[in-house]
């Protein structure tokens, strides 16, 4: 397929669906999309379409602050450990690839995503694998806020309600 009009057909599904687009150009790639929700509020995903691959890369990294760290680097080793060690397995349930820079006891960043590739790419098979990054990166969020949240941190185990599966992975 003509890179430049799966790039046009990409844009036009996210724009038809109100994300924001721009574009980076990038020598690595045929092309690189970073869409925003709520019409440019907020950076959301990077869509990368590699040189010389034949997939698209849908993908999220979340920078996590320095008040976060210092407070992830109070608690036990044993507890930073179960906590991502059920965030991790949580996370394949999403459908997804993640990794944790530079480490998973002290992760600087958190990056989700997921590859199409171009023989299956429909507008359908995008969206579902656009959402799966999208709610695996909310889970995320969400483990952390909730983990590290006023009324949780009183104890260091995790509350009840978060390993509930009932409640949905975005609040």
């Amino acid at each position: 397929m003509d890179q430049s009009a799966l790039k046009d057909k990409i844009k036009k599904w996210l724009e038809t669906e109100d994300f924001a687009v721009s574009e980076r150009t990038e020598e690595a790639s045929d092309f690189h999309l970073v869409i925003s929700n709520l019409h440019g509020k907020g950076t959301f995903a990077d869509i990368v379409k590699l040189k010389n691959k034949d997939f698209v890369i849908l993908g999220s990294a979340l920078q996590n602050p320095k008040e976060f760290l210092q407070l992830l680097s109070t608690m036990p080793e044993k507890e930073r450990s179960d906590f991502f060690n059920h965030i991790q397995r949580e996370l394949l349930k999403f459908k997804v690839d993640h990794e944790f820079h530079p480490n998973k006891l002290m992760p600087e960043s958190m990056i989700v995503r997921d590859t199409i590739y171009e023989e299956d790419i429909t507008r359908t098979t995008f969206m579902q694998c656009l959402k799966r990054v999208k709610f695996a990166s909310l889970f995320l969020l969400w483990s952390i806020g909730h983990k590290f949240s006023p009324d949780s941190m009183q104890s260091s185990t995790p509350h009840p309600s978060s390993t509930s599966i009932s409640r949905t992975p975005y609040g």
